[in-house]
């Protein structure tokens, strides 16, 4: 199965405002630069993706983000009618959208500054079978195999539409494929991979078809007007 990738710098474009809703338009008011920087772009690009899919104008893209577990309408593995599995993650300064041929997909992009405090992170979020591996790692590889540990757990949870709901020290990632004995996770096998990516980040995938490659794609791809296209 192949993977299509975006990964987009995230900086104020107020020519993406445009590719929003109403609605989406006066959230963004709403949110502190960064925060609005992160939404604007999210949105769009999601609305772009969506647009190319299925073969509809970006404002006719309507993305379900309800649980499929609970039924909120806010906090679910968004999905598209018609288009394929997705999914979208960020830091402040990238932003990741990563779309399967096959199958259920998650992705996260974590930024180092997120492993800040291995020590204390690793006794939240890591099984005790992973935190023992990490207390035995020479402790200048702490902080970089708890960011990897991490952004596989994210990956994984997403996939599973459980996100933060599933705890992270119940989902296994030392090895190729995700366990947990969570309520609601998969029955498939969930694969797990890495991502290349700048800045120091670190990002993950999790999908339950084995990735054979990944096709990094541009949001000109998409058919963004030259105007907005990113530079």
């Amino acid at each position: 199965m192949i993977v299509d990738v975006w990964l987009v710098p995230v900086r104020p474009r107020p020519e993406w405002l445009a590719l929003l809703s109403g609605a989406e338009r006066a959230r963004a008011a709403r949110l502190p630069a960064p925060v609005a920087d992160v939404f604007t772009a999210s949105r769009a690009l999601q609305r772009l993706w969506g647009a190319s899919a299925i073969g509809v104008p970006p404002s006719e893209v309507v993305i379900d983000r309800s649980c499929e577990h609970c039924g909120d309408p806010g906090h679910g593995r968004p999905r598209l009618d018609g288009a394929p599995e997705f999914s979208v993650s960020h830091t402040d300064r990238w932003l990741l959208l990563a779309a399967a041929e096959k199958g259920l997909i998650g992705a996260d992009i974590e930024d180092p500054a997120a492993a800040a405090d291995p020590a204390g992170l690793a006794g939240v979020v890591l099984s005790a079978a992973e935190h023992r591996e990490f207390s035995a790692a020479p402790p200048a590889e702490r902080a970089g195999r708890l960011l990897t540990a991490w952004t596989r757990k994210e990956a994984a949870m997403k996939l599973a539409g459980l996100g933060l709901a599933a705890a992270p020290a119940r989902v296994d990632v030392r090895g190729p494929l995700a366990r947990s004995d969570v309520p609601g996770w998969p029955r498939e096998p969930v694969h797990l991979g890495s991502l290349t990516v700048p800045d120091g980040h670190v990002a993950a995938l999790a999908t339950t078809v084995p990735v054979e490659a990944v096709r990094r794609r541009t949001v000109a791809e998409l058919g963004l007007p030259v105007a907005a296209r990113v530079r």
